[in-house]
């Protein structure tokens, strides 16, 4: 391996802008000098960089990368002659010049220059450069005629001149945007983008989304001082995107200006942060950005979310929606359901049936296994006797699966349930009902309460001891802790019992219970440290391998998804035939991360082929690419047997959504279940309680943790993670709820 390499290059070509499905690029180019000067005309490098290190932008021919990183040379065999190339494996990447891409782009998409696609964008750019902009100003279309026919050309110069932003699009040029970045501020701004920006370039951090990208650009662009107002204001605000980000929708002051100090670095000398920082916060709440209410800090959209979420349960509470049938009528429809099902309701469940009858807004709680499903099917049934139509959601495509199958009533997300809501109807009695609620973050929310009339009736069913939500807010939790809400919690466990029910139960209150660490015992603790955990968890994986699946909190780590899909895929498909898929560049076959007999799991929500985010599978049989394929038809690469029993082909445009499962995170696998289940445990930010409770309550046979038993004794006796986020739902709830007594109405 030879010394780090730091050099300019013109991007000649991509080779992938997503290899097998795992983000970043390979692309090629020729070195060049500051003036765009080929170097050597005979040498070439391969750069290989990931998502990360490219920091988002596509890489497109005709660029100009800045790339750091050690140069190694690669060998390899086509039609039997040795190609030997260099590659970086890029450390640093970034764009040193767009070369014209945001006119390409702006020519290419834009319907006025209907014809004028990229290839031929790209082809006036390359032969103009710069001069492009003047040519096109001058409205005469005779200069192009090498290029385009005569009619092209005269479109091109008409169109220009009807649409054309000459001055912002070579100001985005010189500036340095990326072509995504440029394409969102000329998108929101137009014509005024460059006044705008250079007004407050810390308005960019809506468009770029990295205070470190945007910093960076407001001092080197457009001479931000370190102590500028604007910038100051600037942090403010990303110190709330930040909060927000993190799962605060409330903060202090002192939060804030917390949060605000390292995104400032080092002051200037003689100045002191936090003697500005007061001004940076009073500018955010002239400004709008941030709002001072009784609860704190809230940053306006979290502000409008939770009131939002807040208003929509008190109206349904008391805003006088009646009874859905009289009593008599509810205790038949629980009877019938109890005779229909061969089952004996218990009290608890037989309460949750009554309260959503009398109830518009209704919470039904408990832990795993405790008839939630066997509640929600006999509500359904009770709904369809009142004449009230059921709508269901669910944060997962898995979720919303199972309520199907529960209820044999149609489920759906709640991301396709808002995407398909304007051509739904509301007409007449109707009810929402959320399942998994405990995931639904406070955005979620907001937009489903925003989307629903005010009759319609909401019923949350979760558990507040599980995974919270991954999005920020808190709904379930909150609403929980108000005492007007009708809620009802279930208690009895029926699905499984003896050792994992009483070690989950022990958990989920928060006392570390005695484990076993004998391996074969129904609960196992087996302590290793962490450079031993991956292969120990595959020794133990190997015991059962059908009905085994390890559950993992982490996807990074030496307990993290993927080291162990690595070391489990090594050990045991490893010498089995490989998926592959045909490369073009060298005309052969190219290895897609998958081996026959491989556990997969879909990272997305893939309805037209009968998949949800959270599926999983087996790889049972390889199709031969020992030739290329003869058509452009998409080809099979292999047939994966899923979890709902169909055997489905894998194709290439589906390797993004697919990755290795023989473990997969918690929140992966919430409302899944397997006969064994075996979880690593590190220490880690992300550990706590309700993580461990979710994971243990997947098995039915047999569960064993493995790792560090300190971390996991800690864990379940400190707090819930949602403990510390800081929120303002319940707080706002409970004051609209006393407004509503007094028949005052609050103030907007």
């Amino acid at each position: 391996m030879s010394d780090p390499t730091n050099v300019t290059l013109r991007v000649t070509g991509v080779r992938s802008q997503n290899p097998r499905g795992f983000g970043g690029a390979i692309f090629t180019g020729v070195p060049v000098d500051a003036t765009g000067s080929v170097l050597d005309a005979c040498t070439y490098v391969v750069v290989k960089a990931t998502r990360a290190t490219l920091g988002g932008t596509k890489v497109e021919r005709g660029q100009w990368w800045t790339v750091a990183g050690q140069l190694v040379e690669r060998r390899s065999v086509v039609d039997g002659f040795e190609l030997v190339e260099q590659q970086v494996d890029a450390e640093v990447a970034y764009l040193a010049r767009p070369t014209g891409e945001h006119l390409v782009t702006f020519i290419a998409e834009n319907p006025a220059f209907e014809g004028l696609g990229t290839v031929k964008a790209r082809r006036l750019w390359e032969r103009f450069g710069e001069q492009l902009y003047q040519l096109l100003d001058a409205a005469d279309p005779s200069p192009f005629a090498d290029v385009l026919s005569a009619a092209a050309a005269q479109r091109l110069v008409e169109a220009w001149a009807c649409h054309g932003e000459s001055r912002t699009l070579q100001w985005l040029q010189a500036a340095g945007f990326d072509i995504g970045l440029g394409r969102k501020v000329l998108r929101y701004f137009g014509g005024e983008a460059q006044a705008r920006i250079e007004e407050d370039p810390y308005r960019l951090l809506s468009f770029a989304g990295k205070w470190s990208t945007v910093d960076l650009m407001a001092q080197t662009q457009f001479g931000v001082q370190s102590d500028d107002p604007r910038r100051l204001r600037g942090a403010g605000e990303e110190a709330c995107y930040r909060m927000f980000a993190a799962g605060h929708t409330a903060m202090l002051s002192a939060d804030l200006v917390e949060q605000v100090a390292p995104l400032l670095g080092r002051p200037p000398v003689g100045v002191q942060w936090r003697d500005l920082l007061a001004t940076a916060v009073s500018e955010g709440l002239k400004s709008g950005h941030i709002v001072q209410t009784q609860h704190g800090l809230q940053p306006l959209g979290a502000l409008v979310m939770e009131r939002q979420v807040a208003k929509a349960i008190q109206e349904r509470l008391t805003g006088g929606i009646e009874r859905l049938l009289p009593g008599h009528r509810v205790e038949r429809i629980i009877t019938a359901c109890e005779a229909e099902d061969g089952i004996e309701l218990n009290p608890e469940q037989r309460n949750a049936i009554r309260m959503a009858d009398e109830y518009a807004f209704a919470c039904i709680t408990g832990g795993a296994g405790v008839g939630k499903t066997t509640v929600l099917r006999s509500l359904c049934r009770l709904y369809q006797d009142a004449g009230t139509k059921v709508l269901q959601v669910a944060l997962a495509g898995r979720a919303a699966k199972r309520m199907q199958e529960a209820t044999g009533l149609p489920a759906f997300t709640i991301a396709s349930f808002l995407k398909s809501v304007n051509n739904l109807t509301f007409d007449g009695p109707t009810v929402l009902v959320i399942d998994e609620a405990s995931m639904v973050d406070i955005v979620s929310m907001s937009r489903l309460c925003q989307a629903l009339l005010p009759h319609v009736r909401l019923v949350l069913v979760g558990d507040p001891y599980q995974l919270m939500p991954v999005g920020p807010g808190l709904v379930l939790h909150c609403v929980m802790r108000v005492p007007r809400i009708p809620s009802t919690e279930l208690k009895t466990v029926k699905r499984y019992g003896g050792e994992i029910a009483a070690v989950a139960s022990a958990v989920r209150e928060g006392v570390w219970p005695s484990i076993s660490a004998d391996e074969t015992a129904s609960v196992a603790f087996i302590h290793c440290d962490d450079r031993q955990i991956a292969e120990r968890v595959a020794d133990l994986y190997a015991v059962d391998t059908a009905g085994t699946q390890v559950l993992a909190p982490l996807r990074n780590g030496p307990a993290g998804t993927k080291v162990l899909n690595q070391v489990c895929q090594q050990r045991f498909t490893g010498d089995g035939p490989t998926v592959t898929r045909w490369n073009d560049e060298f005309d052969r076959p190219e290895y897609c991360g998958f081996n026959l007999g491989d556990v997969v799991l879909c990272t997305r929500n893939l309805w037209d082929k009968g998949l949800q985010n959270g599926s999983m599978g087996r790889v049972v049989e390889v199709e031969s690419l020992a030739t290329k394929p003869s058509d452009d038809a998409e080809r099979v690469l292999a047939w994966v047997e899923w979890d709902d029993g169909v055997c489905r082909e894998l194709t290439s445009e589906m390797l993004e959504d697919v990755e290795l499962g023989f473990a997969a995170t918690v929140h992966k696998a919430q409302g899944s279940q397997w006969r064994r289940v075996i979880i690593p445990v590190t220490r880690s930010r992300l550990l706590d309680r309700t993580l461990l409770y979710t994971a243990l309550t997947r098995a039915q046979v047999q569960v064993i943790l493995v790792g560090d038993v300190e971390a996991a004794q800690k864990a379940v006796e400190a707090p819930p993670k949602a403990h510390s986020r800081k929120v303002a739902l319940d707080l706002a709830l409970m004051h609209y709820l006393m407004q509503a007594d007094d028949n005052v109405l609050l103030p907007a």
